[in-house]
């Protein structure tokens, strides 16, 4: 029994995906709301609005990524699943290359 609990699997754990993609929500949010307060405290065409607004600007365009991101990142926990099951991932005991039911 405890032998078969050692070669045993267990399941992809997307804790850390999950963590991952909450905390990048938080600190691009966070940071264009400073960048915009930054910005609009300043007068127009002065170097620190000039520079507040192009990364505000570029936080914007980070977040058109956004979605991409999070597509690839469940694509890559499908993609482990998959070769998971079929017996790709190293580690396994008897029978690697065979699929497992």
């Amino acid at each position: 029994m405890k032998t078969l609990l050692k070669e045993k699997r267990g399941a992809v754990d997307l804790t850390d995906l999950a963590i991952s993609i909450v905390v990048l929500g938080i600190v691009v949010s966070v940071g264009a709301t400073i960048l915009i307060n930054v910005r609009d405290t300043n007068t127009t065409n002065n170097t620190a609005y000039n520079v507040s607004n192009e990364a505000a600007l570029g936080l914007a365009e980070y977040g058109n990524w956004f979605k991409i991101i999070v597509i690839v990142g469940i694509a890559a926990v499908l993609l482990s699943l998959i070769f998971m099951a079929f017996g790709r991932g190293k580690g396994l005991g008897a029978g690697a290359g065979a699929p497992a039911y």
